[in-house]
């Protein structure tokens, strides 16, 4: 599996950032491994992660984790080794993603029709920290904590961007941060609405939709004619009133009022999009909740909502590892198609690391075990009791 991670990167990082400076037996590919491992497998502590491979000492080498791992050995690596070494092979894993084949084909339709060249959604989450144990985190209502600002690639399912700060940065902060490509749309909440930011996305040939705030202050310039029956009670091309916002923003808006049945709430969306119809508008941002589902993946069958370290470097370099751990899943998922989810697929991978077989070899019999069991459930007359 490590065949994914693109070894001769990685090494020019460590290299260029001194990462196995003065190091003489775990080196930071053997602390990549390690830790690559502990997400696959959800290690709760250093020492679960250490008492767990003593039973396979004899295969560590081969698996590239070093020979003797030891807590301390690990925890002064995590809590010394530089950051970047881990958060630049990140980016270069979802540059790696952002190449795989679409699985949202509903909205590759979508795309197709409207000439968009890419979905994506912006938001942040927050994983809550200890004071007492990270006392280096700043204090917010209470309680300490780390902010995952991702860009998210709805017609993938992958992350395209990660940054981790602390839970103190506001969102809007990192928004002219975010690598716009030109012809692709960004989906936003209204915690992003700041309009030179908005206006930075349009100049760069993007296009973008945002949930207004209530109290933006918005001037009304024409009405476009509605179809009916799709929920959609007003569609207006606007511009900002206010005298910061209006700078900042210099242009005209749409402005899609939707009425969602099933929340009995309406929603009121602001974009740069004139061609997409207001009743997909509103749809698009609807699919925003992707980003949503992968921060719950991640922080319920990844390892990031405890620590094996208390450092910053520690906890950075953790959710990292985890950035690079689903991308490789993804990696694997399209490459061999497997009849599984990926979480399903994480915990196969995370059982099968110390076998003795090619991963191709235990993916196809994972697949003729799939492809038998439903022959066995038509054989038995059981499908039609899902029909």
């Amino acid at each position: 599996m490590a065949r994914y991670i693109d070894r001769d990167y990685f090494e020019y990082l460590v290299k260029t950032y001194e990462g196995n400076r003065y190091v003489k037996h775990f080196s930071c590919w053997n602390q990549l491994m390690v830790l690559f491992w502990s997400q696959l497998t959800t290690r709760r502590s250093l020492r679960d992660i250490v008492c767990s491979l003593r039973v396979h000492r004899d295969k560590l080498y081969r698996l590239g984790m070093g020979r003797n791992i030891s807590k301390s050995t690990l925890a002064e690596a995590n809590a010394n080794r530089n950051v970047a070494i881990f958060r630049e092979l990140a980016v270069r894993m979802m540059q790696k993603v952002s190449a795989i084949d679409v699985v949202d084909t509903e909205l590759r339709e979508i795309a197709d029709a409207f000439n968009v060249a890419g979905f994506f959604a912006g938001d942040s989450s927050t994983v809550q920290l200890n004071m007492t144990l990270f006392s280096w985190s700043s204090p917010r209502q209470g309680y300490g904590g780390i902010k995952m600002h991702t860009l998210f690639d709805l017609l993938r399912s992958v992350p395209a961007l990660v940054m981790v700060t602390g839970h103190e940065e506001g969102d809007q902060i990192f928004m002219d941060d975010y690598p716009y490509q030109k012809g692709c749309l960004y989906v936003f909440d209204k915690a992003y609405v700041k309009a030179r930011s908005l206006f930075h996305i349009a100049s760069e040939g993007a296009f973008f939709i945002v949930r207004r705030k209530s109290d933006l202050d918005i001037s009304v310039e024409e009405h476009i004619a509605l179809d009916a029956g799709n929920g959609v009670m007003a569609d207006q091309i606007v511009s900002f009133k206010g005298s910061k916002t209006g700078k900042g923003y210099p242009g005209k808006l749409r402005m899609v009022t939707f009425y969602a049945r099933t929340k009995n709430e309406t929603f009121v969306f602001l974009t740069n999009n004139l061609a997409i119809p207001a009743h997909i508008i509103a749809e698009l941002y609807l699919r925003r909740w992707d980003i949503e589902q992968f921060f719950r993946w991640i922080k319920q069958h990844l390892y990031i909502q405890n620590f094996y370290g208390r450092s910053v470097n520690a906890v950075c370099i953790q959710i990292y590892v985890a950035v690079i751990t689903f991308c490789v899943i993804c990696l694997i998922a399209d490459r061999y198609r497997p009849p599984v989810t990926r979480y399903e697929l994480l915990r196969i991978l995370g059982t099968a690391l110390f076998e003795k077989r090619e991963l191709p070899d235990i993916l196809e019999k994972l697949t003729l075990s799939d492809n038998r069991q439903h022959e066995e459930t038509e054989f038995f007359g059981m499908k039609s009791l899902f029909d």
